[in-house]
């Protein structure tokens, strides 16, 4: 399974991972990367839309436990994952 979490903007103008019920979301492993990133990246804009959040990305890691991430690929966005606050 690939594990995603959705980054948003902070309070404090940082990135952070998003929280509720979409904020974290699980793709089907048998998919590619690229297609993952695809299902991923739909599911978070429109939920960024949805929520009024400010939609930066989102972190994406072929996984075997939820969440469970160890070097996540960050897309959509430059920052580091161990500047985003909530990620690691």
């Amino acid at each position: 399974m690939y594990s995603c979490t959705m980054l948003v903007k902070t309070m404090t103008g940082g990135v952070g991972t998003a929280c509720g019920s979409f904020g974290n979301i699980a793709v089907d492993g048998r998919l590619s990367m690229a297609n993952a990133i695809d299902v991923a990246r739909e599911t978070f804009k429109k939920e960024a839309a949805f929520n009024r959040s400010e939609y930066m990305g989102f972190a994406i890691e072929k996984v075997s436990r939820f969440v469970d991430y160890k070097r996540p690929r960050i897309v959509d966005n430059d920052t580091k994952p161990d500047q985003i606050f909530g990620l690691l």
